[in-house]
């Protein structure tokens, strides 16, 4: 069993209780972790973001098949998260078409980056300067500028600007994932 797997078994019994189902990606005890085969037309490119966040011991979690309640709410518009306390992302899938989901993988990278930047060793994310995220927040649709206000935190939202900006750019996030895998 290698590091990154022990330290997921650790995090995941912090995280929920879980009973999945598996109907792709792979399944080491009774977890299931997401591949580049769960995204569908954008496999290719997922999987190379998915292997990069191995080598940083960051795993990506199926959070429908593996139960956790982020996931199972009816109610909630989670589509993904990253913790970084635990350096665990969760994509919720259940009802998501492959498209939403792939995007969901690259605004979670985003934040996964935001964390290599301050140390993946703690639980801080950094955005960058305010200049840089002003920049962003000019270019960012006003659609994801509202979404940003209304469904974050004001202390969450220079992180946000970020992560929502570059969801569509996943060749640009992979390339700085890279500088970040050691």
């Amino acid at each position: 069993m290698n590091t990154l797997t022990k330290t997921l078994l650790g995090t995941l019994s912090l995280l929920s209780t879980i009973t999945p189902t598996v109907l792709s990606g792979e399944q080491i005890g009774k977890y299931h972790f997401m591949t580049g085969e769960d995204f569908g037309e954008h496999e290719a490119l997922a999987t190379q973001l998915i292997d990069t966040l191995d080598q940083m011991n960051v795993p990506v979690l199926d959070g429908t098949k593996n139960e956790l309640s982020q996931c199972m709410s009816k109610t909630s518009s989670i589509l993904g998260y990253y913790s970084a306390k635990h350096d665990v992302m969760v994509i919720c899938t259940k009802g998501v078409p492959n498209w939403l989901r792939f995007e969901t993988l690259v605004h979670e990278t985003v934040h996964v980056i935001q964390d290599a930047r301050d140390g993946l060793e703690n639980d801080t994310l950094d955005a960058g300067s305010e200049r840089y995220i002003y920049n962003l927040s000019t270019d960012l649709a006003k659609k994801k500028l509202r979404l940003i206000r209304e469904s974050y935190p004001q202390s969450q939202w220079d992180i946000e600007v970020e992560a929502f900006y570059f969801e569509t750019k996943p060749q640009v996030v992979l390339s700085e994932l890279k500088k970040w895998a050691f």
